[in-house]
């Protein structure tokens, strides 16, 4: 049978609260601007803390109380390995024994979930519409110099902890996020609450008791500073996600309380560290990467900002720094680049000391290549592909040095004119002197020419655009029989667009009259995900360019490419795979009206003139039943004398009653067609257009039934 193909995805291996728990809008709240739910966000990582895009999240709400409420059932992760799910739940009246709505929203994935507690406060309809729910401030509290939390170095705890309270009418408000606000904290001092495990970053959430506790921890800018404390709200800074279907300008609160003071000290210097950029080798003329460094305190824990660093190098001989002396940024970094002149050779070393104490430095090493003295084309030359689709090879040029050797790490760059483009207008030779890009080409005919260019040495490539294939989309693929959207392994399917079939009037049919379809005709070729399918017919009906295919028996259920071509000129889109997808096969009879193609008990087709009798056996023939015992290959017809049985369970029905199915399998000897038996119910009515379809359930489709088309069956 077939079956799905292993994904090569990685597997989870932290699944972290990002955005949206302990959120708390209330939606009839006059005097609120927090009236609609935002998003929930996690984030997806692998075992080295890397992200995973493309994973697809479950959401469900496992706990909820009051009006309905929804999540997204699935979503899936962007680039940075986010993944966001709107929730929505209507509003109630409230009254002081029913103050708030909440509700537990789970994501789960690879067997990790994260829990969001979502709650909306209410009010009192019959108390015109008077809040319920009260949030209160009880620490700091007021004293001789304002409300503060106390002062300490940055990356230290403040000593004074920010204490709130939330209750509806007495009664504690749990799981409701608590988060500071501060004015820029890349500028001016901050602090943030120590993140409580299972909380948005920079965050905490009340208890049982309506209670929470957040240590502000202080940023690494010193001064006096003034921030505020967010009460079941949310910040920008943490929600920023395209994709979102509420945008987040400003900051948003159930409450908000202000002006609470603080002073971060500044803290020492004392260590500068490498951060990224050392051991770079450089071409003579060329400039490095940004050498950066980090200054940070003793202990190496906490960023020092504004620190002075005094930059050198040395020899100082056909070399230059970009800066010579600057400060760290707020995350304690500053960077210079190193550029070297034409005649530059051998080793150059980068001194980075602390401006105030300059014993205290870090050194980087930079190496000059080799000289270079030829470029050669490798291959990708003298290429054609068709309009808007990508060329088959990369464009490959070796440079070589004065040594007679492969140089790396040389920046090649490359320009292209003609109707094309380039994946990159620069590349970087490998350990073999090799440098490449891709290149696509335009919508329109003609030539392209690429030119590869390093120092004053250059190679160009010749390239061709082909006329355009056809002109392909998702719709573009319908069922060969059904004439609908199913699509599975193994069944017959039809593609219809322009471009398919230039110049043919009426159908081409495969032209072996023995043994398996071919995979070209009339210039025409298929692949489903990259694997050749076997051509039934290309052609023209009624102005309507089309190709009919086999789908490969071992194509993997869900989203796959296909990929048409049309003398040399060609496309791609993407169809829908289901485990089944029945289609019956129907033609036009002598009143002009098409019904199904069937068999009677003597092998003669079923018609007006010859009609289907109640209570004999009739065979349908039909595509797209899914899996059979034993399975088929591609382009083959059971072995003879043997059935192919379909392996789900199949309903046929008869005016839209159940007719007993006698077998169900593949064709003996039409490919990509299977024959139904079933018995015309003896209560049949009679008439040219008795309703028939068929149904599946195929194995490992989660007890989905597929439907076939409606059709007509002729009964007397």
């Amino acid at each position: 049978m077939c079956a799905p193909t292993a994904s090569a995805q990685a597997t989870a291996a932290a699944l972290t609260v990002i955005s949206g728990n302990g959120q708390m809008p209330c939606q009839t709240c006059g005097q609120k601007n927090f009236r609609s739910y935002y998003p929930l966000a996690v984030k997806v990582t692998d075992a080295n803390g890397k992200p995973i895009a493309n994973k697809v999240v479950s959401w469900q709400v496992t706990f909820s109380v009051g009006a309905t409420a929804f999540v997204d059932p699935t979503s899936t992760t962007d680039a940075t390995g986010i993944a966001i799910a709107n929730f929505f739940q209507g509003s109630q009246p409230g009254s002081g024994s029913n103050a708030f709505l909440q509700s537990t929203v789970v994501a789960t994935v690879d067997n990790l979930f994260s829990t969001f507690y979502v709650t909306q406060a209410l009010t009192d309809a019959n108390a015109g519409g008077a809040q319920l729910v009260f949030s209160r401030l009880d620490s700091p509290v007021n004293g001789d110099i304002g409300k503060s939390i106390g002062s300490g170095v940055a990356g230290s705890t403040a000593p004074v902890p920010i204490k709130i309270h939330v209750d509806g009418k007495g009664t504690p408000v749990p799981n409701v996020s608590v988060r500071l606000l501060n004015n820029d904290p890349a500028t001016q001092p901050s602090a943030t609450c120590a993140t409580q495990p299972g909380a948005d970053p920079g965050s905490v959430v009340t208890d049982s008791n309506g209670d929470a506790v957040c240590n502000a921890i202080f940023g690494p800018i010193p001064g006096n500073g003034t921030l505020s404390v967010l009460v079941g709200g949310l910040d920008p800074a943490n929600y920023a996600y395209p994709t979102a279907s509420i945008p987040l300008t400003a900051p948003v609160a159930y409450d908000q309380f202000a002006g609470i003071l603080f002073t971060v000290s500044p803290v020492t210097a004392s260590l500068v560290k490498v951060s990224s950029g050392n051991n770079q080798s450089i071409n003579p003329g060329s400039s490095s990467s940004p050498m950066v460094v980090l200054v940070t305190d003793s202990t190496g824990a906490v960023p020092v900002g504004n620190a002075g660093i005094t930059w050198t190098v040395s020899p100082t001989a056909g070399a230059t720094l970009s800066q010579t002396s600057n400060s760290t940024n707020s995350s304690g970094m500053a960077q210079t680049t190193l550029v070297l002149g034409p005649g530059a050779i051998g080793q150059y070393s980068v001194k980075a000391a602390l401006t105030s104490t300059p014993s205290v430095f870090t050194t980087f090493t930079a190496n000059t290549n080799v000289q270079i003295s030829s470029m050669t084309k490798v291959s990708g030359d003298g290429q054609s592909a068709p309009a808007n689709q990508a060329f088959a090879s990369p464009l490959v040029v070796q440079v070589n040095g004065s040594n007679a050797q492969p140089l790396a790490g040389v920046t090649v760059s490359f320009s292209i004119s003609g109707p094309g483009s380039l994946s990159s207008n620069t590349a970087t030779t490998d350990g073999n002197g090799r440098a490449q890009v891709t290149a696509k080409a335009g919508g329109t005919a003609g030539a392209v020419s690429v030119v590869a260019t390093v120092g004053n040495i250059s190679q160009t490539f010749s390239l061709t655009v082909v006329p355009p294939g056809p002109s392909l989309t998702t719709g573009s693929f319908i069922n060969a029989a059904g004439k609908n959207s199913s699509l599975s392994p193994c069944s017959l399917a039809t593609a219809v667009a322009t471009g398919l079939a230039p110049g043919l009037n009426g159908l081409v049919l495969n032209s072996n009259s023995f043994g398996p379809w071919a995979t070209t005709l009339a210039g025409d070729t298929v692949a489903v995900n990259n694997v050749a399918s076997p051509l039934f017919s290309v052609g023209t009906i009624n102005g309507a360019e089309q190709i009919t295919f086999q789908i490969p028996c071992d194509a993997t259920v869900g989203s796959v490419p296909v990929a048409i071509s049309v003398s040399g000129g060609s496309a791609t889109a993407n169809i829908t795979l289901t485990a089944a997808g029945p289609g019956i096969f129907e033609t036009v009879m002598s009143d002009k009206v098409a019904r199904a193609v069937a068999l009677r008990p003597d092998g003669t087709y079923v018609s007006l003139e010859n009609p289907a009798r109640r209570g004999e056996q009739i065979r349908v023939l039909v595509t797209g039943m899914g899996p059979t015992t034993p399975s088929v290959a591609t382009g083959a017809v059971p072995v003879p004398g043997s059935d192919a049985l379909v392996a789900g369970q199949v309903i046929v029905g008869v005016n839209n009653a159940g007719a007993r199915v006698v077998t169900s399998r593949l064709s003996p000897n039409l490919i990509g067609v299977y024959e139904v038996a079933f018995v015309v119910p003896s209560d049949a009515p009679t008439g040219n257009n008795i309703v028939l379809s068929v149904a599946v359930n195929a194995p490992n489709d989660g007890g989905q039934t597929r439907f076939s088309n409606g059709s007509k069956l002729p009964i007397q």
